[in-house]
Parts: C-alpha cells; sequence; structure tokens
C-alpha cells in the first residue's frame, strides 16, 4: 500500500474539514484515527489554523511526513458532516487511495444546496437585523440589497483573492460603497441601522466561536491565533465600511 498517497488523501479530508469550520481538536484526532485506522504507529499531528504537520510510522516502517498550508476558509456544515462520515468510514475500514480519493472527491464536488438559497438566507439575515437595531422597513430592502451584493462579491473573489484581510476589505468597501449612493439616492433612511445589519453578515462570527472552542479544549496556541485572526478581520471589516463613509462625507 501507497502510505504516502494515503496519507495525502487524509490531509486533504483534514483540510476540507478545516475549510469547512471544524475546530482543530476535531481535526486532529479525525487524523490521528485514520491513520491508525491503516495500522500507523508513532502518529503525531499538529495542526494550528493554517498549517496542518502530521508524521507517522507506517506498517512497512518507513517514517512518513507531510505538512500543509491551508489558505481558504469557507463555512459549510453539510459538507463537513459528510467528511466526518468519510474519516470514521475510513478509520474502521481502511479503503484504498482509490477508494478514499474517489469518496473524497465526490463529497467536495457535490452542491450542497442552491444558490439562490445563499442569497435568501442572507437577505433575511441582513434584513431581520436592519430592523432588530431599529431601522425601517425602507432600510431593511437596502439592507438586503446589500446582502446580494456581498454574496456576488464573495463568489466573486472566492477564486481571486487569497489574502483574507485584503477579501474582506473589499467586500465591506464595496458593500459601504454601494449603501452610500442608495442612501443618497433616498432608498434608505438611517445608514447606521443599515450598515450593522450588513455587518452581521459578514463578521467571522464562527472563527470566533471555534477560538474559544479550541481555548476550552486545551488547543491553546491554535484558539489564540484563530481569536486575534478574527478579532483582526473584524477590524478590516469595519475599516472598509469606515473608509466608504469617508468618501461621502468628504
Amino acid at each position: 500500500m501507497d502510505y504516502e498517497r494515503i496519507l495525502q488523501c487524509i490531509l486533504d479530508i483534514g483540510e476540507e474539514m478545516l475549510v469547512c469550520g471544524a475546530e482543530v481538536s476535531r481535526v486532529e484526532d479525525s487524523i490521528f484515527r485514520m491513520c491508525k485506522g491503516y495500522g500507523c504507529e508513532r502518529i503525531n499531528v499538529f495542526i494550528i489554523t493554517n498549517n496542518m504537520q502530521v508524521t507517522f510510522e507506517s506498517p512497512d516502517g518507513k517514517i512518513i511526513t507531510q505538512i500543509r498550508t491551508v489558505l481558504r476558509y469557507n463555512p459549510n456544515f453539510a459538507m463537513l458532516d459528510k467528511l466526518n462520515d468519510l474519516s470514521r468510514k475510513t478509520a474502521s475500514t481502511s479503503p484504498s487511495y482509490f477508494k478514499l480519493s474517489k469518496a473524497f472527491d465526490k463529497i467536495v464536488t457535490t452542491s450542497y444546496q442552491p444558490r439562490f438559497f445563499r442569497y435568501i438566507g442572507s437577505i433575511l439575515v441582513c434584513g431581520g437585523f436592519c430592523m432588530f437595531f431599529g431601522g425601517d422597513f425602507i432600510d431593511a430592502i437596502t439592507a438586503s440589497i446589500g446582502a446580494c451584493i456581498i454574496v456576488f462579491t464573495e463568489r466573486y473573489l472566492n477564486t481571486r483573492e487569497d489574502n483574507e484581510f485584503v477579501y474582506y476589505y473589499i467586500v465591506s468597501l464595496i458593500t459601504a460603497l454601494a449603501t452610500s449612493i442608495l442612501v443618497r439616492f433616498g432608498i434608505g433612511h438611517n445608514i447606521d441601522k443599515i450598515m450593522i445589519g450588513e455587518i452581521m453578515l459578514v463578521i467571522p462570527g464562527i472563527a470566533m466561536t471555534n477560538a474559544i472552542r479550541d481555548l476550552l479544549m486545551g488547543d491553546t496556541g491554535s484558539g489564540i491565533l484563530r481569536f486575534i485572526n478574527s478579532v483582526i478581520i473584524a477590524g478590516i471589516i469595519a475599516a472598509g465600511f469606515a473608509t466608504a463613509l469617508l468618501i461621502f462625507k468628504s
């Protein structure tokens, strides 16, 4: 059995789990169990927010190490559930590389929901929070338009921008500029309430929650890094909206 290929596929599964929003401890445990399922010994798994390192001794006595850099983050709990099932099945059945790779490819290429569901959900989030924080119905409509702009911009930038700080700044800036223009033309009354609703859609709530969970699980380094990263992203988002406000005030 080609254990280097097997480890590569196991890291693919772990990477996608991280990207989908899994906490570090879950990914480490899943990778450890999968390697153990193939009869490997002296397994060492180290994961932080954007780096994965795995070393083990294969049954034929070879020491194998692989390192993976994780540059994406795209929460998808439906896919995460399928990847969890695959990791458990792999740990118990030890499939060949071909079968494992084929099962993994099927999961990551499956469309888990129609595209318009994302737009509908985003509209409900932005419009709902806008009204919750004191906006009127027209403000909610404007926030809903902003939600559509956010989703469209994110889909466009997903494959074009790897730096998440630049990514979030562009998304927030474009959304804030569009919102300011709409309010200038009378579509919306309270720009602050509208922008609060829009910010709620892009704020890294899942990453922040996972950071606290990592800290509570004892993954101190990962938790601190993820928490700091979330705070910086929140600041970048605020900077994008603030830049638009400064442009229209000048």
